[in-house]
């Protein structure tokens, strides 16, 4: 019984381990055109990943002229899905970043890779705009429109890492 046990709480951390779910995330926005000198940092708002949306991003009160722009934030399993509600649509301003920090609370690095799924995507990012370091995924919008029917998914390789 106990090696049936431990057998399943086994492979339950194996499942997790190379995927999102079940994972603890901050998410935040972040603008800037010296990373040491940020024109907006935006709270950090955390979570713990499951099949339902994690934000539902809403004003923040203004910072240097600057303000959230409503957005609705999916994150699930190898992916990031990115759209907007029907209130909202315009045009990113473009310092040299303005965008979204998902930093995922694990002390290994969490990421082999991320790009673009631009199949299902219906605006196309730079190609620098999808980058990581260790466990934070950055998400460039800089200069890029934006509305209700805005879809932007984001692929990962998750690595093999367990869960903290």
């Amino acid at each position: 019984m106990i090696r049936l046990a431990l057998s399943l709480i086994f492979a339950a951390q194996s499942v997790a381990a190379g995927g999102l779910m079940e994972r603890t995330v901050t998410f935040g926005a972040l603008a800037y055109d010296d990373v040491a000198a940020p024109i907006f940092v935006g709270e950090r708002h955390p979570a713990v990943v499951t099949n339902g949306i994690e934000y539902g991003l809403e004003p923040e009160g203004v910072q240097n002229g600057w303000d959230i722009v409503p957005a609705i934030i999916d994150i699930r399993d190898q992916q990031i899905i990115v759209t907007y509600p029907e209130t909202v649509g315009g045009t990113f301003p473009a310092p040299e970043f303005n965008g979204y920090v998902l930093d995922f609370l694990t002390d290994c690095v969490l990421f082999n890779g991320a790009g673009q799924d631009l199949e299902n995507s219906t605006v196309v990012l730079a190609d620098d705009a999808i980058f990581v370091e260790g466990s934070k995924l950055y998400v460039d919008m800089s200069g890029l429109d934006f509305g209700p029917q805005t879809f932007i998914v984001v692929n990962l390789d998750v690595a093999d890492c367990s869960l903290s």
